[in-house]
């Protein structure tokens, strides 16, 4: 009797030890297992090439950037399109990605999708958003800011202004023949890293380090940081805490409610004014006076555009504005 109990009790004893043995394979491979991340890139509009930067942007973070195994990058393509972005999402959803990136061209629903899921997003939009918990956004540029000052620059200056041109997806000031001004958003690029970063990524792709590509970068470092942060044991919420203090190469990740910079938006002007009335000309004068190269010392200008967040786009050319006639 003793003998078979013995016995049964070392079969059993076999048995724990392979469950065990199992269990703890399978917990070995699911945290050796890479992780996945997301990420969704206007690939088809409006430009390919832009987006394709973006995507060699990641690449080099991904690459070059320490962390073991290297994630799987799943790429999905949004087309600008609010629509295909939704779906972006939900396709990502269902490839178990561990975080994505996105909101470049276009937001939408995606992060709504994504937060269903539990899926942290990183959003590269130059424009911040009343966006979920679960959502970085890395742009500088505070919700309805850009299109509240559109509104104020056309009322008071009778210029035609829009806030939505190509240049919020490449951040190349650029003017449309239909408008008289256009507001722009601005990179604040850590200059300490730049030059690294862009030798990096000259010498793999043989070709110049673009805003798109340290786009792409940035929110990569952001993923990466999450992904890092979550494979040492941190839950979702604080892994997503930790991340957002990542000193990215376009700097800091701004707080939700952070105030606009006053260096966030560039206002580029037609070089042919329209005809305006005498108290729009005025104006005109006003902002260029209190916007001037030299505006820190421009204290008697007025508080209503000295404090508008945005500078003149000629100013960072080295062209000085010459004021309204």
């Amino acid at each position: 009797m003793h003998s078979n109990a013995l016995s049964i009790k070392r079969g059993w004893g076999q048995v724990l030890m392979g469950t065990a043995l199992l269990w703890g394979a399978t917990s070995v491979a699911a945290q050796n297992s890479a992780p996945r991340i997301g990420a969704i890139l206007p690939q088809s509009w409006p430009s390919p090439s832009q987006a394709q930067e973006m995507h060699e942007g990641m690449l080099l973070a991904l690459n070059t950037l320490p962390i073991s195994p290297t994630p799987t990058l799943v790429l999905m393509d949004s087309g600008c399109d609010a629509a295909k972005a939704e779906l972006a999402a939900k396709a990502l959803v269902a490839a178990k990605v561990d975080i994505v990136l996105g909101g470049f061209c276009v937001v939408g629903a995606a992060p709504a999708v994504l937060e269903q899921a539990g899926i942290p997003m990183v959003s590269g939009n130059a424009e911040r958003f009343a966006l979920g918990d679960l959502v970085l956004q890395t742009g500088r540029v505070g919700p309805r800011v850009a299109e509240a000052t559109a509104a104020t620059l056309r009322r008071e200056t009778g210029l035609r202004v829009t806030a939505g041109g190509a240049c919020w997806m490449d951040f190349a000031p650029e003017l449309s023949s239909k408008f008289d001004a256009a507001l722009c958003p601005t990179l604040s690029p850590d200059r300490s890293r730049w030059p690294e970063v862009e030798g990096l990524y000259t010498a793999a792709f043989r070709k110049p380090f673009t805003a798109s590509a340290a786009r792409g970068y940035a929110a990569m470092e952001l993923g990466l940081a999450y992904v890092k942060k979550r494979r040492g044991g941190a839950r979702p919420a604080a892994a997503l805490a930790e991340a957002r203090q990542t000193q990215t190469l376009l700097g800091p990740v701004p707080l939700g409610d952070a105030a606009t910079p006053q260096q966030a938006m560039q206002l580029l002007l037609s070089a042919r004014m329209p005809r305006l009335a005498p108290r729009e000309t005025q104006a005109l004068n006003a902002l260029l006076k209190a916007k001037a190269c030299a505006a820190a010392a421009a204290t008697d200008s007025e508080p209503k555009w000295r404090d508008q967040p945005f500078e003149l786009a000629s100013c960072q050319s080295g062209r000085q504005q010459l004021a309204a006639r």
